[in-house]
């Protein structure tokens, strides 16, 4: 049984920022879980002395070496021969791997390029493992008392293929440190740190803080980790929206929603549809959204939504008048029995000094329940963008029932 684990992410795309990564985030997760806390990751280019050193160093004690990215059919996906290099291996076609490659090819195009075929090119000794969801084949390659997987970088692929892997490499899985994790939305990390040092001092755990736009995740592990988060949901509230790792705000309030029996619609300025497309994300969502409306400028705002035009010009587009009649307005446009909605000044110009950048207000319609909050949000545009999102959805998650 292996103890640890390193994750090798091989992309010039990683570090030139044209992507973003997620699989350290969900990879690391998953590895803990399984009793395998990873202790090193590093970024690679896409070159191929850099990605065997990278390999071969991270292999020297004995650890499962998880490789992501460049397993593609182009000149540039060279993570199979670096692999070979840094053991001294050869490369050549596997008819186990090709048949692979040939089933899933099928399932996406009737004929096959000549260059999908690289993707059953694999080094001496390596274990070709099928992809359930993507054409290349995953690799399991023993090597000494370690082992090196190589996975694509797609991460719906990548998540599919780890856990065929590690059962492919004989990995199983061993009782992990306790790890609990509370998800918190609308509070800063400061005063969530300030505020829960003493329950952190009570239960002798030392949590950590993991924070994005609008949300804050406190992780903890050890033998107090369960009576700390019960203290902490305790004393937080309704300001905790789930305690399982990997379930969105959008999920919590869903299931909320459900519950309830409403049905919502979303109005949005500043956020430009982003609290619909993390909506629209989650399988099944059509159960309890109905739609919903972006209303940018002042004109639709009166023409869709039916905002006075009375009330932008006497207390603006970003105001507490004017998030209330966004809200009912694609209420009535949509039918739905619940609405909420946001305008803001997301930056990084528009601010004055009566409402500067990064003012936001969400307002919300439910039931007979009307409701409006004012933000005031720190950052760049992307960060109070997304951070208006997630007080909107946080601030009907509260209310609901």
């Amino acid at each position: 049984m292996l103890p640890e684990a390193v994750l090798i992410l091989v992309g010039d795309e990683l570090l030139s920022g044209r992507t973003r990564d997620v699989n350290l985030h969900r990879f690391s997760g998953l590895l803990a879980e399984m009793g395998f806390p990873v202790v090193h990751a590093e970024v690679v280019r896409d070159v191929r002395s850099e990605i065997a050193a990278a390999v071969k160093d991270a292999l020297g004690d004995g650890r499962v070496v998880v490789v992501t990215g460049g397993l593609g059919p182009t000149d540039d996906d060279i993570t199979v021969s670096a692999v070979a290099e840094a053991f001294g291996l050869s490369v050549s076609r596997s008819p186990v791997a090709e048949e692979m490659v040939r089933k899933r090819q099928r399932l996406f195009s009737s004929t096959l390029p000549v260059s999908a075929l690289k993707q059953a090119d694999i080094p001496r000794g390596a274990i070709p493992v099928l992809n359930p969801v993507g054409i290349a084949p995953g690799l399991v390659l023993p090597v000494g008392n370690g082992v090196v997987i190589c996975i694509p970088g797609v991460p719906s692929e990548s998540l599919a293929l780890l856990p065929l892997c590690l059962a492919e490499a004989g990995i199983v899985p061993r009782k992990a440190e306790l790890i609990r994790f509370v998800r918190t939305w609308g509070l800063k990390e400061n005063n969530l740190f300030d505020s829960l040092s003493d329950l952190a001092a009570k239960h002798s755990v030392v949590p950590a803080f993991l924070p994005s736009p609008g949300r804050v995740d406190v992780k903890v592990s050890g033998a107090g980790a369960d009576g700390f988060c019960r203290d902490v949901i305790e004393k937080l509230g309704s300001r905790v929206y789930s305690t399982v790792r990997d379930e969105t705000l959008e999920e919590a309030l869903g299931r909320k929603l459900m519950k309830s029996g409403f049905v919502l619609a979303t109005a949005e300025s500043c956020t430009g549809g982003g609290i619909g497309n993390g909506i629209t994300a989650i399988p099944g969502a059509s159960e309890w959204y109905a739609g919903g409306v972006i209303t940018y400028s002042d004109n639709l705002k009166t023409g869709l939504l039916g905002v006075q035009k009375q009330t932008l010009k006497t207390h603006g587009a970003v105001s507490e008048q004017t998030a209330l009649e966004m809200a009912r307005g694609v209420r009535r446009v949509t039918g739905a029995r619940c609405s909420v909605s946001v305008t803001g000044i997301a930056g990084p110009s528009g601010g004055t000094d009566s409402k500067p950048v990064g003012t936001v207000w969400t307002a919300l319609c439910c039931g007979d329940t009307e409701r409006a909050f004012v933000w005031h949000l720190g950052g760049n545009r992307q960060s109070v963008r997304e951070g208006a999102a997630a007080r909107a959805l946080g601030t009907l998650f509260e209310v609901l029932p």
